[in-house]
């Protein structure tokens, strides 16, 4: 909590409690008046009693006036003097008592009077403890007045009422002090709490909209799968089958992208995400996303141009490849039919990547809802998207601690958004990133003959499987079971690779059943496939050495993956 604001709600504090204290304090002063009038007259306490009161009322309307601006500007300081005025002002007031009126009363008089002023600087600790310095002023006036009450009576127990009003006082003063403390620590608890509440209802409100917005993206291909299956089912002319299969494949992608995206988002929101930070060369990972997004561009009929300076960063590479990689895909989906540019430019501590576009813009007012999850801006005849994809770079670049600027590539013309990266510069000898050069999209690989064994607890994962790898024209065994796992080998023989599941039940995971199987067959490969998001599990992944793969898993992927098994065999 800023000193500003502590100080705000201090005085804020100290106004409240001095206009309810003040309800209490009225009828007080009359208690305190009545005893004083057989020795100080009517008219000497009815005047001091009136302009008490008086005070009081007028104090509070003041006090009313500066809690209500309280927030405005200059508002702090101007309740600070409202308060510390009126406070001093109505302990002279009251201290007007003792000092004239002390010596025409009696001693039993005197000591009652004493008694009411001590109780009423210890309640006044209530309104005025939260600032010490301007209660020890008050009580000094209120007690002082006492003080000197007491020295003109002139009796020889003077001195020792002086010194232990002095002791009392100085007894207030350390508790107030105290208090002060506590109310401090009390109203920047409130607010650490009430700003935890407000990031918890504004998180639950977007986990309410999020699960809202992919309820309905994810039953969009549901149901265009459930109608093209009723096609399928009935059709007969090749042309419609042909067609329902296209669309059926068009459909399945998508919802296998949307919950490729959700997963993402998952996983980097709960740390599963670990960042390998290194120093490389940027030119390596720019050179590779130039080929592939040139291609696109040419045969989309859109302009391509890629300016790169040589320049070193400091950063995950895979990561900063795909923040990259989301950025262009957003641009060739919504940044119109012209022209799309990336570049590199080195900074003096930063690496600069823009990736620009030539469409209709993102207004300002829609700048910092576009990384919102589902959120898609209406551009008038952009592609459609899943609405995630600036949701994931917005987290990865939190990961990554880099910086993302949004503007106009033209702001005279208000037309094309252009997106700046700010990434930390890194030491000048720097390896390529990994992977950077043998990135990118392969056409299909040749898997045929490999004999491959899948291990999963999913009867419909182990068909769904068996089917691709058999149109694959792999060899192919399918186990379920732990227990009939040796019945399978038997049949099948020694595999050259096998797929497993991590999850195999509540008492098995797939890498205690990788170590039984390769006691009978120590060269056969091992592929791990897993949808955990938990980070103890993926650790244990990391740790085996294993090649591992995260459902969904796309066709292409695992036949690249299974590829390498053939090749290595050769």
């Amino acid at each position: 909590m800023a000193p500003e604001e502590l100080e705000q709600q201090r005085i804020s504090f100290a106004l409240e409690q001095g206009m309810t204290a003040a309800r209490i304090a009225m009828p007080a002063i009359l208690i305190m008046a009545a005893p004083a009038v057989p020795g100080t007259g009517v008219g000497f306490t009815a005047s001091w009693a009136a302009l008490t009161i008086g005070l009081l009322v007028v104090r509070n309307r003041f006090l009313g006036r500066a809690l209500v601006t309280l927030q405005g500007p200059g508002g702090t300081q101007r309740a600070r003097r409202v308060l510390i005025v009126s406070s001093l002002l109505l302990a002279g007031v009251l201290g007007a008592l003792p000092v004239l009126g002390f010596p025409s009363m009696s001693q039993e008089v005197r000591l009652i009077q004493t008694l009411f002023f001590c109780c009423w600087c210890s309640a006044a600790m209530a309104s005025l403890g939260p600032s010490p310095g301007l209660y020890t002023g008050y009580v000094a006036i209120a007690l002082g007045s006492v003080a000197v009450g007491w020295m003109r009576v002139g009796i020889p127990e003077g001195p020792y009422t002086l010194v232990a009003l002095v002791l009392y006082g100085a007894v207030l003063r350390a508790f107030a002090k105290n208090i002060a403390r506590r109310i401090s620590e009390g109203i920047a608890i409130r607010a650490e709490n009430s700003e935890l509440v407000r990031q918890l209802s504004a998180a639950n409100e977007a986990k309410t909209r999020f699960i809202m917005a992919a309820s309905h993206d994810l039953r969009q291909p549901l149901h265009a799968i459930s109608y093209l299956g009723g096609v399928l089912g009935r059709a007969r002319d090749p042309d419609d089958v042909r067609n329902a299969n296209e669309a059926l494949t068009a459909a399945v992608e998508g919802l296998n992208k949307l919950f490729s995206a959700i997963l993402d988002l998952s996983r980097i929101e709960s740390g599963a995400v670990r960042t390998h930070m290194v120093s490389f060369k940027v030119d390596a990972l720019v050179a590779q996303l130039d080929a592939e997004y040139r291609a696109m561009c040419v045969a989309e009929g859109r302009r391509w141009e890629c300016q790169v300076e040589s320049a070193t960063a400091l950063s995950d590479p895979a990561l900063l490849e795909r923040i990259v990689r989301n950025l262009l895909d957003n641009a060739l989906k919504h940044g119109g039919s012209g022209l799309i540019r990336l570049a590199v430019f080195r900074r003096d501590e930063e690496v600069l990547i823009t990736v620009s576009d030539t469409g209709p813009g993102i207004p300002p007012r829609e700048r910092t809802r576009v990384f919102d999850e589902f959120y898609r801006v209406d551009d008038g005849g952009g592609q459609p998207g899943l609405g995630l994809g600036l949701s994931i770079v917005k987290r990865l670049v939190e990961r990554l601690g880099c910086r993302l600027e949004m503007e106009y590539t033209d702001p005279v013309a208000e037309r094309g958004t252009c997106i700046s990266l700010y990434v930390p510069r890194g030491t000048d000898a720097a390896p390529e990133p990994a992977g950077a050069a043998a990135g990118g999209r392969s056409g299909e690989q040749d898997v045929s003959g490999l004999a491959v064994l899948v291990i999963d607890d999913d009867l419909a994962v182990l068909n769904a499987t068996r089917a691709l790898l058999a149109q694959w024209h792999c060899r192919v065994a399918t186990c379920g079971r732990a227990d009939t796992l040796d019945e399978v080998l038997e049949d099948f023989g020694p595999p050259d690779v096998a797929l497993v599941d991590y999850q195999l039940g509540a008492d098995l995971n797939g890498l205690e059943l990788v170590a039984r199987v390769r006691l009978r067959y120590p060269e056969m490969g091992v592929v791990m496939v897993t949808g955990e998001s938990d980070d103890r599990m993926l650790e244990q992944l990391g740790e085996s050495g294993l090649p591992v793969l995260e459902k969904p898993v796309s066709p292409a992927e695992l036949r690249l993956t299974l590829s390498l098994f053939k090749a290595a065999g050769e």
